[in-house]
């Protein structure tokens, strides 16, 4: 691949990339590159799930999601993963498991990590002082329609929910 760097900075990246295709011609485009996310399913219970209630200050609205982060402190999602539960909900999970990995467009490099996260114990770290979050234990079912009536929805989370309903039934 061909790549040149137009932009770095703040963690973001975009480069002008060039690729072959089968038949020998190539596609160039532009493409963004930003450190991964991790996102949980924390399970309390077999019914219900962790969800946050979250205002976005460039929404100037709250949305409900899954509890979610950057991988950028660390390199092992997984660990990214516990330190987002713990920081956002006070819980970490005794049993972590990775569930899916996802990603949104082949324009913008970055992969969603999600986990499922069941033996929830309390184990809080400081918050993120630039967030303003409010943690809630749901029916999964209503934990999905409260992501699907946000004005902007977390796609990651409905997804997750989704994923995580369906395989159960």
């Amino acid at each position: 691949m061909d790549s040149e760097e137009l932009y770095s900075g703040f963690g973001w990246k975009i480069t002008m990339d060039s690729e072959s295709l089968p038949d020998g011609r190539s596609r160039t485009a532009a493409r963004v590159h930003r450190c991964d996310s991790a996102h949980i399913l924390a399970i309390p219970s077999d019914d219900t799930v962790l969800i946050l209630r979250e205002y976005r200050p460039f929404y100037r609205d709250y949305i409900w999601m899954l509890p979610s982060g950057k991988v950028d402190k660390e390199t092992d999602a997984m660990r990214a993963a516990q330190r987002e539960l713990r920081e956002e909900t006070g819980f970490r999970s005794d049993d972590l498991q990775h569930f899916y990995s996802v990603n949104n467009s082949e324009s913008i490099e970055m992969t969603h990590h999600i986990f499922v996260g069941k033996q929830l114990v309390r184990d809080p770290l400081q918050a993120d002082s630039d967030e303003f979050i409010e943690v809630h234990e749901l029916p999964l079912g209503q934990a999905l329609d409260r992501v699907l009536a946000s004005k902007k929805i977390h796609v990651t989370s409905a997804f997750a929910l989704l994923a995580y309903m369906r395989e159960r039934s």
